[in-house]
């Protein structure tokens, strides 16, 4: 807010219309940017003769003339600290469906089923529960490296980034390591309580605590430990190939986007 329009300041978005229940949602006055020809909060620009509003004007022409007033396109609202649109207004804490404190749930229970979800029946609490962590023990997180994006199929196709980042790996800490007298490079089977697993090698580092699994998920092409490129067309393949971190992630989905859960579950790693 501190910036003009045009230098990148921006306020939070007038996205939620302009009143709930009586409040006002629009910012107050002298909450705005430098050079706004605004004082406070306003609704997103709309073209009142074409009927269109700033994310559906292609000639750009609502966009051009908020950033000519030195305002936000978006409007200029309050932060919405109550989402009422969502199945918990203010956040709340809620155990993962696969947990490794079972003894939480009975204070931070998961959603309950819904019969119809995005059209589709997805269970939350009647496949939450039991003690799933006495046979997986690891928590299991995956995310992104530098190198590589999404699934990898376009990095993975440029010898230059698939030189600097080549193989699949699980983070395990030293510590943990040590417990399955793991070293640097050996190969280990990663299994989910789905029944799904993969076959990658161990790099040892403290970025992970001992309870902790983190899986990179930008390769293909590997299944449970077989090699699939002579399915690719010829030419096709790409330089790196390796397990795919989402053949053992965990059951579940977030409750308002149906995204699937990648950042929370349980594992267990043996030796290969």
């Amino acid at each position: 807010m501190h910036k003009p329009a045009m230098e990148g300041g921006l306020p939070f978005r007038a996205r939620f219309g302009v009143e709930h229940k009586g409040k006002d949602l629009l910012a107050a006055k002298g909450v705005t940017m430098p050079k706004s020809k605004a004082d406070g909060g306003y609704a997103e620009f709309k073209d009142v003769v074409e009927g269109r509003n700033w994310k559906t004007d292609l000639s750009d022409k609502t966009f051009r003339e908020a950033l000519g007033k030195g305002m936000a396109p978006y409007g200029n609202a309050r932060a919405r600290m109550v989402v009422w649109t969502f199945p918990d207004p203010v956040p709340i804490h809620r155990e993962p469906i696969h947990t490794p404190r079972p003894d939480l749930i009975k204070d931070y229970p998961t959603y309950k089923d819904k019969e119809v979800h995005f059209r589709c029946p997805t269970p939350f609490e009647s496949v939450q529960g039991g003690n799933v962590c006495e046979n997986f023990p690891l928590i299991l997180t995956t995310g992104r490296v530098v190198q590589h994006m999404g699934g990898g199929a376009e990095t993975r196709g440029n010898k230059w980034l698939s030189e600097l980042a080549p193989e699949m790996y699980a983070e395990v800490n030293p510590e943990t390591a040590n417990d399955y007298a793991l070293q640097e490079g050996d190969w280990i089977w990663v299994e989910s309580p789905q029944g799904g697993k993969i076959k990658i090698k161990v790099k040892r580092t403290e970025r992970v605590d001992k309870s902790t699994i983190f899986l990179p998920y930008h390769w293909g092409a590997v299944f449970e430990g077989v090699s699939k490129v002579d399915k690719f067309p010829e030419g096709t393949a790409p330089y790196v190939v390796g397990e795919s971190a989402n053949t053992v992630t965990n059951y579940g989905y977030d409750i308002v986007t149906q995204m699937q859960e990648t950042k929370t579950g349980l594992c267990r790693i043996s030796k290969a």
